[in-house]
Parts: C-alpha cells; structure tokens; sequence
C-alpha cells in the first residue's frame, strides 16, 4: 500500500509512522506535516521553521523504508493534507487519533471520519507491543480495509489476527469466508470466531484476551456521529484501536481546482502571493538536507535512472580542471551518484577541450553536434545541444566558470528531482560575492537577477516571483521534461526554461536548492546590459504568444551601448542582440532516432 501519514506530533506519531511502515512493506512511504500559518502573516515567513520540520520528520522515517518527507504551509492544516491526498493518491491515509471535539490541523476527528478524503485509519494508543490484533467483522469494504490493516502489522511484526463476526439472534448469518474472502485464510489469521450476543459487550469481553483492535466507523456518511455508540465503547476500553474508513476511489481524472484569480488588482496580487509563499515554503530546500549520498544512490537504482552532468564551457582553462575533479572524486568515484561528465565546448580557443580529455571526460564541439541546425555561440544552445549527446534520464548542469565548485552543486540539485516526483526541474541559489579588482565583496554579485530578471518575472509572471536567482547556471531536471522544451539562444536560456516549465507543467514543479556561497566571474556592465535585454525580449515573447500579440516581433531588436573613449567622448556602439529559440529536442528526428537506438 501507499501510505500517507499525517503528522501532527511527531513524538506521539511514532505508532502511525510504524504502522504505515509496516503496510507499505516496500512500497512508498510519505510522512506529511503541515504548517498553519495565521492570518496576518505571510506564508513564506515559516520557511525557516519548514526546513527544521523536514529534518525532523527525516529522523522520524522508518530505517530500510522507502519514505520521503514533505512540509506544506495553510491557514488550515486539514486543508493542507486534503490537497496532498489529491496530489499524491496513497492507498491509505494515516493519522493519530485525537478525543473527540480536540482540534486536529484545524478540525475534528469527527470531521475527518465522516468525509474522508481517501481510505484512512486512526491509531489510537502505542502499537509497539501489539501482537495479537481483534478484529470485528460486520462485512464490506469497512471490514475487509480492517482486516487488511490488521494482518499487514501482524505480518511484519511476527502476530497474529482473531477474526469475530457477532451474529444477531434470529437472523440468518453468513460465514467469516462470505464476509471476507480468501483474506479469512490469511496464515496470520489465527482465530475465526462467531458469537451471538450485544455487539458492544461481545467485543469487549473479546478485546481483553487481545493487545489492539482495528475496525470499521461505519456509521453513515455525513452523520453526526461516524463511530456510532457501539464505535464509542470500543474506542473508550481499547488501550491500543485502529479505526478505518473508506471513501469512494478517487477519480483518474481528478485535479486540484486553481484559484479563482479577482478581477481588482490588489486582490489577486494577494491570492497569487499566497500561491507563491506556499510554494517558497514547500519547495524550497538547502543542499544540506540531501547529503546523505548513499540513500540519493539508493533512491537512483530503485528508479532505475542514468544521471548526466554537462559542462558548457567557453574559455575556462583557468576552473574546468576543478569542476571536473570536483564532482568525478565524490559523486563518481567514491559514490556512484553521477554516471557520465561531457563538456560541451562552444569553441574555446584556450586549454579548455585539452584540459578536459587529460581529465578523462567526453568533450563534444558544440558545431560537431547536430551540425545541419547551426552552431551559434552562446550558453542556449549549449544546453539543448547537450541534451542530443547526453544520456541521462536526469540531467544537471553546471557553470564552469566557478572558482569554489563543490559537489553539493550537483548532489543538493539531485536531491528534490530523485526523492520528489512531483519535481521536475529544479534551480540552485546561493550568496553571490562581488570582485572589484583585487577585493572581494560579500555580496553584490547577481546584478541582473535582481535588477532585471526578478523585476521582470514579477511583473509579468508573478508565479515565479519565489525564485530567489533565476538566472543561476546550475540547474537540472527531468529529460521527460526538457525534451518538450524550446530553448532560448544566449541568455535568455534559463528565462525561457523557467517560464516554459511554469507554463507547461505548473508551479509546484520547480523547486529551488540554497547552495549557501558560490563565486565566479563577474562580467563588466556592458556585457550585463546585452544579458538584460536577451532576458527582456524573451519574457515580451513568451507575454505576447498569451495574449495573441507580437509584441516581441514588433519591438526593436538592437541595442545601443554608451562607452567613453580614453579622450572622455561618448560613443555609440549598436548591437544586433535578437535572440533565437530552438524548437523541442523531441521534435528532431536525429535525436529520437538515437534515443530509439
């Protein structure tokens, strides 16, 4: 089964988590906690407490288990989990049980058992010690959902399970094979038991010669009371009780509905904020949350996945050698994280093609690599290039130009795409220090980012406004995803990229890694004014194909430098800067004929 624990408590949620562990046996295991924010404050403004929550439930998850951890932020936390069970479909939900009237994640245990959002059981008590587990069969999906729950921990804790059907004087009654199937024949069951009598007492005196109990809320949907008097007693008298309850399959074609966006302004600016707070909080995570290798290398091979690393490269005999050694020594070497390194090359006229061969690495020649569609200088079409001769089912870029690289560049990228299947694509951030000759600021760097790029993202896609630096070379994703993608010429690349996964496969897709510091080269203001205007023209592009204008092909496509001569003229220098979009890797026929071969 695939089950979804709830956790409210993690020190009292320990049962649940066991039991969970104990049905999923093998199959996948998410343990979900949600942050209620108040009115009044900002969803975003928890991230820091998020991050120590999914360290905690990291610690909570079940050695050997395939479990992953996942934080949501709501003004109700009910809310919350309802959402994650329409995202998620588990077999099963879990949750610890709470008196009735108590608040849980903002409602009521009552609440939660009469309109459940998927199949659920409650755990009441400690079921560490359970080994012999009472079962009252009244027949139905109720019964058969108990049953299944009781023998999956009896299973994997080496007990057993009494089967008691307690028949109505008077009435004819069918046998505990009728009511339930071969799962009646389970070897765990050890004990088929049919007494006549008050169901509450029989039970009772039954449930004293055993350690738990799981059993069916039958009561009637939306009826006041789902556990009805004879549910009451048993919960009231039983130390350890799990209480099921089904509820109608979810549909295939199930989705959650989008938020009505208000036509004012103020208020959608407010709705679309709290989208983008909630997303920052869940989907926003440190490299140090996935430095434990081995279970990213496990989480791999159970996949089945090919992970590439490309190194676009122009220049860069001074750091390429370091990157390469960088991620070879830890990620391939020592753990077998990262199965191919290639440097795609866009024609450096240095050491850097050398350098790379004497590291043992591929190197491919941007202009060797589907030559009949150009080969255009600029980190774009690097990047769709690599995307032919790499093979990996993930693919993570890396900027070479960096002085600092460490490997958590490319494992803390690895991280949400292997242990998160609902991301994919994924965006690294860190401190940009300044260099300014010989002295080394601690920040300043990233002048783009915040004096165009996230201006204009907010501006025009405010979905993306959580992005603390869209602009940053290090970044990976699916190829099932970027295959469907075009690709911006120069660097308008990871705009394009960022803005077409938004568009195509929904904001809680991308997530974003704090890789803490990172220094590179920083290039003078006039190279940073071509980088800003590329950016510009593809978010005009991507604005005017939604609205059914060209705005894009309408508007000027050169731009005017001022420099000064050594004399203290000025001087206009005009550039052509009209960037190029590259059509889908999927729609090429030499690259589907080579993933074919």
């Amino acid at each position: 089964m695939k089950c979804l624990v709830a956790i409210v408590d993690p020190e009292r949620d320990r049962a649940v988590v066991d039991l969970a562990a104990a049905l999923a046996a093998g199959e996948e295991l998410i343990l979900v906690s949600a942050i209620e924010v108040p009115e009044g404050d900002t969803l975003a403004s928890v991230q820091p407490e998020a991050r120590r929550l999914r360290r905690t439930l990291d610690q909570l998850a079940p050695a050997g288990a395939r479990a992953r951890t996942l934080v949501t932020v709501a003004r109700q936390g009910w809310q919350a989990i309802q959402e994650t069970v329409a995202t998620e479909r588990p077999d099963l939900l879990l949750l610890s049980w709470r008196r009735p009237g108590w608040d849980l994640l903002g409602t009521t245990i009552e609440d939660v058992l009469r309109n459940p959002p998927c199949d659920i059981a409650v755990v009441k008590g400690p079921l560490s010690r359970a080994r012999r587990l009472l079962v009252p069969v009244r027949g139905g999906r109720y019964a058969d959902l108990a049953a299944k729950v009781a023998i999956g921990w009896a299973r994997a804790r080496g007990g057993s399970v009494t089967l008691l059907h307690v028949r109505t004087p008077g009435r004819r009654t069918p046998t505990l094979y009728q009511l339930l199937g071969e799962r009646s024949l389970d070897e765990r069951v050890d004990r088929l038991i049919t007494r006549t009598g008050d169901p509450a007492e029989v039970i009772g005196e039954e449930l004293g010669q055993h350690d738990a109990i799981a059993f069916g809320a039958t009561g009637r949907k939306d009826q006041e009371d789902p556990l009805g008097p004879v549910g009451q007693a048993i919960v009231a008298n039983a130390r350890s009780a799990i209480v099921v309850r089904t509820a109608a399959p979810l549909g295939p074609n199930l989705t959650l509905p989008l938020p009505m966006l208000p036509s004012d302004r103020a208020e959608r600016s407010g709705v679309i904020s709290e989208i983008v707070d909630k997303w920052f909080v869940q989907n926003t995570f440190s490299s140090s949350e996935f430095a434990d290798l081995r279970r990213l290398v496990e989480e791999k091979e159970r996949q089945n996945l090919r992970i590439s690393v490309g190194l676009p490269t122009l220049n860069e005999e001074a750091t390429v050698r370091h990157v390469i050694r960088a991620i070879r020594s830890r990620l391939m070497e020592r753990i077998p994280l990262v199965d191919e390194i290639a440097v795609i090359d866009s024609d450096s006229d240095d050491r850097t093609r050398e350098i790379a061969r004497e590291e043992g690495v591929a190197v491919h020649v941007l202009g060797d690599i589907l030559p009949g569609y150009g080969a255009r200088r600029g980190k774009g079409e690097a990047l769709w290039k690599s995307l032919h001769v790499l093979t990996g089912d993930i693919v993570v870029w890396i900027d070479t130009d960096v002085t600092d690289t460490h490997p958590k560049f490319v494992y803390g990228l690895l991280g949400p795409l292997l242990l998160r299947p609902d991301v994919h694509f994924v965006k690294a951030f860190y401190q940009r220090p300044l260099r300014i000759g010989a002295e080394l600021l601690a920040s300043g760097g990233g002048r783009v980012t915040e004096l165009s790029a996230r201006p204009i993202l907010n501006l025009f896609f405010p979905e993306l406004s959580g992005m603390v630096q869209p602009l940053s070379g290090e970044q990976g994703g699916r190829r099932t995803l970027l295959e469907q993608l075009p690709f911006f010429t120069g660097y308008g690349v990871e705009t394009g990229l960022l803005i077409d996964t938004l568009q195509r496969a929904g904001l809680g897709a991308l997530a974003q890694v704090d890789m803490k510091h990172r220094i590179h080269r920083n290039q003078d203001l006039l190279s940073l004014s071509k980088m800003s205007f590329q950016i510009l023209q593809v978010a005009l592009k991507r604005v005017g194909e939604a609205h059914g204008e060209r705005i894009w092909e309408e508007a000027n496509a050169t731009l005017k430098l001022i420099t000064q001569t050594e004399g203290g003229k000025l001087h206009l220098e005009m550039h052509d800067i009209a960037i190029g979009e590259l059509p889908p890797m999927a729609t090429i026929p030499e690259y589907l004929t080579a993933r074919r071969r």
